[in-house]
């Protein structure tokens, strides 16, 4: 084998051996982590602040930042339904709203057509000064800088219920 083939070989090798960056980070994201966030962002399923802080602090290690009443984790490119999600985020123990939601960094009307396609939901268009779409179990896509969208679900504790 020439120098050449030998140095390109252990090259590769050395390449395509290497944990991929997301590994690097932490570990890799559970096989669940995708199918739960998704049912969480369609507003499909029961959860709560308990339960995600706890499941995003597991999985994706601690908060990025605390901004706009949440708590940031970096979503280490999770795939919800064909997107792929930069950052999730989740509400506060302490406040009186369920929210989880997650930045993409993919332009609103990409994300609105995946969804509807991949997931069958329907997201129908919102009055108002920038791009905002809800589905009828009150999940919300929202456009905004950057040609990034965020999608989130959110419910708010009345208080009130047993």
């Amino acid at each position: 084998m020439s120098r050449l083939a030998l140095s390109t070989a252990l090259l590769c090798l050395a390449v395509f051996s290497c944990p991929p960056a997301i590994a690097a980070k932490g570990g890799s994201l559970p096989s669940h982590f995708g199918d739960r966030l998704e049912a969480a962002l369609s507003c499909r399923g029961e959860w709560s602040t308990d339960y995600w802080q706890g499941y995003l602090r597991k999985h994706l290690g601690k908060p990025l930042r605390n901004w706009g009443g949440a708590d940031w984790f970096d979503a280490r490119n999770a795939d919800l339904a064909g997107v792929a999600a930069q950052e999730v985020f989740i509400n506060p123990p302490q406040s009186g709203t369920l929210i989880v939601g997650a930045l993409i960094a993919q332009p609103i009307d990409a994300v609105r057509a995946r969804l509807e396609e991949r997931l069958g939901m329907r997201f129908q268009s919102l009055p108002g000064p920038y791009p905002r779409y809800l589905s009828a179990t009150g999940s919300v896509l929202v456009g905004v800088a950057n040609r990034q969208t965020k999608w989130y679900c959110a419910r708010w504790d009345l208080g009130n219920r047993a």
